[in-house]
């Protein structure tokens, strides 16, 4: 199923749109393979719902590429951004002194592997950048590395962090336009709004290098900002079983007058380990998730 999705995830970067209806196989190599949708052999299928497992596929499978697929969702040409937060059960990322370790279980990291694999470019601040170092690599899964963007509009990231040198993959630099030189080819200039930046510009500009399937991975404030700006396709928030208390947010919103006034987006639940992810649509306005009319949100089986 793993390789499955890494096939379908180059055919996308390959600019070749999903037709359906189409079966999916993939070989021991990687190769993908496009059968009749009704091909015993399919492993997977294309058609109106999107991406799905095929019908004899065991639940792990099945649950598994539901979790990945809406990445495919759109044309090639069309960018698809995905956020991720990593909470306690009471909605903090972080303590207060900003320790973040071992809030979510390996079960979301192995997760994260997955989705830097799967998208052409992953992004975080520059306050995440600054405090966790990271490496935003797919060591833990097969899979080549994303480009990766530090959107940091005054440059107070330091050169020596570790993506800048590591060379595991391009990094890149979204920065105020006075802040990034014309030969500079590792940074892009944009329009700043108030104290971050016109993202979508940003969204533009990446696309133009034809990163298109972009994941926001951290943190809260990052986040915050671009589901503010209406930007996100969909937002993944982890739930772990553990207790921080006045710590550092997660989502940080405008607030809402009524109960009434407050999105409901439909949402999807799949368990990672101990922990509880929430894939929310942010593009369906009927409030309701796609295959329960009567509002219920879906529980798949454990995603591992």
């Amino acid at each position: 199923a793993w390789r499955l999705l890494r096939a379908v995830a180059d055919r996308r970067r390959a600019g070749a749109a999903p037709r359906g209806p189409t079966g999916y196989a993939v070989a021991e190599d990687g190769e993908l393979s496009a059968l009749d949708s009704n091909d015993h052999a399919a492993q997977a299928v294309w058609d109106e719902q999107g991406l799905r497992a095929a019908p004899d596929q065991p639940p792990p499978v099945r649950d598994l590429i539901a979790l990945y697929a809406p990445l495919f969702s759109t044309d090639p040409e069309q960018s698809v951004v995905v956020a991720h937060l990593g909470q306690s059960i009471d909605a903090q990322i972080a303590t207060r002194s900003g320790d973040s370790c071992s809030v979510n279980g390996p079960a979301n990291i192995v997760h994260l592997h997955r989705m830097r694999a799967l998208c052409d470019a992953v992004i975080v601040g520059a306050g995440t950048a600054i405090a966790d170092n990271p490496r935003l690599t797919t060591r833990l899964v097969e899979g080549d590395n994303p480009v990766r963007v530090v959107i940091d509009p005054q440059r107070r990231a330091p050169r020596d962090l570790g993506l800048f040198n590591d060379g595991a993959a391009p990094s890149l630099v979204v920065c105020d336009t006075g802040r990034a030189a014309a030969d500079e080819d590792s940074a892009i200039g944009v329009s700043r709004n108030g104290e971050g930046l016109v993202l979508p510009e940003v969204v533009a500009a990446l696309g133009a290098r034809g990163l298109r399937t972009l994941f926001v991975e951290g943190g809260g404030i990052t986040v915050s900002r671009w589901m503010n700006a209406q930007l996100l396709d969909r937002l993944q928030v982890t739930v772990a079983p553990v207790l921080i208390g006045d710590g550092r947010r997660a989502l940080q919103l405008p607030a809402a007058a009524t109960m009434s006034a407050c999105r409901r987006p439909p949402a999807r639940i799949f368990r990672l380990g101990d922990d509880v992810l929430w894939d929310f649509d942010l593009h369906r306005d009927d409030r309701q998730p796609a295959d329960h009319p009567d509002g219920q949100a879906s529980w798949p089986s454990r995603v591992i």
